[in-house]
């Protein structure tokens, strides 16, 4: 093969980091499996004896490798980007609970607006879908129409209690053009984020996943474990997306192997429900290992530093809050009974070193009233009675079907979900900074900062490790990023 052949495929033919920058995913993980059992230096040359001439190559090592030596670690050299489209919040929740290998961005309630109907409906999931028994589909509808109108009808409502509660004055003047579009920006972000407080957990959304092979098994097999009807349709939507091309591989989810791991998940995964109900507090520490946080200096082989001596150093080094603290906190662990509504648990989530075990979304804990919802007595009426009907529809479907797991759908964001949270104080570090920034939802912040609190009670002498968490008020907390990026925007144009 000569130079310009081999160009074809790789991003270089002479330097030891290139891109393989052609083929198929199959070939290219093919030849990347290689490193570890071929002793030529270069696996271009390999390229040029193995694959070149067998346009079946790809496919039949992924065939040899499974049959002979059922080694799934080889399908993490493949990777596939793919869209999951109008899925409910409760099926997105399932999905996004793989936490290594797979990567996620989700459509955002916080800054796309749900008071437009498509197709003559608004964007819930249809009945048909979530397995509930039928006695309850007119219900399940006229309560889905009620809450998204009262959405739509509320949102400009809120808009303009904000607007008068804090006029533009009190961040900018009339001739400061970068202001007045930031605080719009941050007006309508403000708005989107209290109302969103009863869009339900059937409301649609869309992810982008990005990942490897091997993790797509296991979303396959973890959306068919549920037991629901809407995730064993799109475990078979994925399955049916992903076999043309990479049969070889996905498979295995199905075999016989895989379906009975499809079985263990199913019993595992039945009746659990944390049972200790935490009315009162949002942040409750369970527990938190003390022996390594009085160690850790001798871990590190400070020289005999004492501990309040290691952390001073440990913050002190740190210039902004992406100068993450050093690796050794991480083996301070911390766990955390925490009580949040659902809305937040959608952001929550995403902290993949928050180990997270929670039940169904349940009716059996209080619910949140947002601040501009509570403003106006006649929203707030409405919204309390929307709340209440979806609670009561919730119980009765329980009652009439023992389905705590379908009978989600049907309550509001502001409902309060309770889970076990296991942490160490480096994530706790790290996850308190970014949520209390000025623009972070004012429930997560207050999240955030009950659990930091909640430490330090215990550990006064840790508080410089939190040194960017942002304990300020910041009623239009999006306004001031707002305003930077339109001044970036105006030097770009200039």
């Amino acid at each position: 093969m000569s130079e310009n052949q081999k160009t074809n495929f790789f991003s270089n033919n002479d330097r030891n980091v290139f891109i393989l920058s052609s083929g198929s995913q199959l070939d290219r993980g093919a030849l990347l499996s290689r490193y570890s059992r071929a002793a030529n230096p270069d696996i271009r040359d390999l390229f040029e004896k193995e694959f070149l001439s067998n346009p079946d190559r790809g496919k039949e090592f992924y065939e040899k490798i499974f049959l002979e030596y059922g080694d799934e670690s080889v399908a993490e050299l493949v990777s596939v980007q793919m869209g999951l489209q109008n899925i409910s919040n409760v099926a997105a929740k399932i999905i996004e609970t793989g936490r290594i290998g797979l990567s996620f961005l989700e459509k955002s309630s916080r800054y796309v607006r749900y008071d437009k109907k498509y197709n003559g409906r608004y964007l819930y999931l249809d009945f048909e879908k979530t397995g509930l028994n039928e006695k309850f589909k007119q219900r399940y509808v006229d309560l889905m129409d009620q809450m998204f109108d009262f959405y739509s009808s509320s949102l400009p409502k809120i808009n303009d209690l904000l607007m008068e509660k804090y006029p533009f004055s009190m961040f900018g003047n009339e001739n400061d053009a970068n202001a007045e579009k930031a605080y719009k920006s941050a007006i309508r972000a403000r708005s989107l984020d209290d109302i969103r407080a009863i869009l339900p957990a059937s409301t649609l959304t869309n992810i982008g996943v990005s990942g490897n092979a091997r993790s797509y098994i296991s979303l396959i097999q973890r959306l068919s474990s549920t037991g629901m009807k809407e995730a064993k349709e799109l475990s078979d939507l994925i399955y049916a997306e992903l076999d043309p091309d990479y049969g070889q591989i996905i498979r295995s989810s199905r075999n016989i192997h895989g379906k009975k791991y499809v079985e263990y998940l199913s019993n595992r995964n039945l009746g659990f429900q944390y049972t200790e109900r935490n009315q009162d507090s949002y942040s409750t520490i369970m527990s938190y290992n003390k022996w390594n946080l009085d160690h850790i200096t001798e871990l590190m082989g400070m020289n005999g530093a004492n501990r309040d001596e290691f952390i001073y150093k440990a913050a002190a080094m740190r210039t902004n809050r992406r100068d993450k603290l050093p690796r050794i906190f991480e083996f301070v662990d911390i766990t955390f009974l925490l009580k949040m509504n659902y809305g937040i648990f959608r952001e929550f989530q995403r902290h993949r070193f928050m180990s997270i075990v929670r039940g169904n979304l349940m009716a059996d804990l209080s619910y949140d009233i947002p601040e501009f919802v509570k403003i106006d007595s006649g929203i707030k009426d409405q919204f309390v009675g929307l709340v209440e009907s979806a609670i009561a529809l919730n119980r009765e479907i329980i009652k009439e079907s023992n389905d705590s797991r379908a009978a989600q759908y049907v309550l509001p964001m502001c409902i309060n979900h309770q889970m076990v949270v296991h942490t160490n104080l480096r994530e706790l570090s790290y996850f308190a900074e970014l949520r209390t920034t000025p623009h972070a939802h004012d429930d997560i912040r207050n999240l955030a900062l009950s659990m930091v609190r909640d430490f330090i009670s215990l550990e006064p002498e840790c508080e410089p490790l939190f040194k960017f968490m942002d304990t300020g008020s910041y009623p239009l907390g999006r306004f001031y990023q707002e305003y930077r990026k339109e001044k970036k925007m105006e030097r770009h144009r200039s």
